[in-house]
């Protein structure tokens, strides 16, 4: 089922780049974001994370843009002192609604972490491909705050192992802090389909220039 959905994510994203080829490209978005995750059930599983990215958009005056973002990622587990993974992909999405976006990111990741019980290291190299949809809504705008509640759903699929490995559903907060600065917290729920599931509190900072 997954997969379907998948491919389904894919076609609109096809046809929706199809329809702006020949629009204009907007001014990139660069983020680097730093993010501490603290796990409630696993004692030696803190874990930090370098995300750097560039935002490009394509669309017309009047429509949502079309968004193409390369990325890169580094995750360190700060108890045992080791890269549990570093990745590098781009994420294709869109705004379907003000409210809803949906994104398709393909990328390469290379891992050193227990995905089966948290007990063995397992070092693999992997194709992945991961569905993202992310509802939000601004829950408080004033002069000097402005707050944006939202609830996002991520399914990743291996391609080596011909099957989906994490379905992970986070809710939270994000509010800006002056012109470049973001701040978010959140609860993230995530299964390791088959295998030991993780619940997380998240704290974040992003620059966005």
């Amino acid at each position: 089922m997954k997969t379907r959905i998948s491919a389904i994510v894919l076609l609109i994203l096809f046809f929706s780049v199809s329809d702006t080829c020949a629009a204009w490209m907007k001014k990139p978005e660069l983020r680097w974001r730093q993010l501490y995750r603290y796990d409630l059930r696993q004692d030696n599983h803190k874990l930090y994370t370098n995300y750097i990215s560039a935002g490009f958009s394509l669309g017309r005056n009047n429509e949502a843009p079309f968004k193409i973002i390369p990325f890169f990622e580094a995750r360190r587990n700060i108890n045992r002192e080791l890269w549990e993974a570093k990745v590098l992909g781009v994420e294709v999405g869109r705004d379907i609604f003000s409210w809803l976006y949906i994104g398709e990111s393909f990328k390469w990741s290379w891992i050193n972490e227990d995905r089966r019980n948290y007990a063995v290291y397992e070092k693999d190299d992997s194709a992945l491909i991961q569905t993202r949809l992310i509802l939000s809504h601004r829950l408080l705008s004033n002069r000097y705050i402005n707050l944006k509640g939202f609830i996002c759903e991520e399914h990743t699929f291996d391609f080596e192992k011909a099957g989906g490995i994490l379905n992970e559903v986070s809710i939270g907060l994000i509010n800006p802090v002056g012109k470049y600065i973001e701040i978010g917290i959140n609860w993230r729920h995530i299964d390791r389909i088959h295998y030991y599931d993780s619940d997380t509190f998240e704290f974040s900072t992003s620059i966005v220039f």
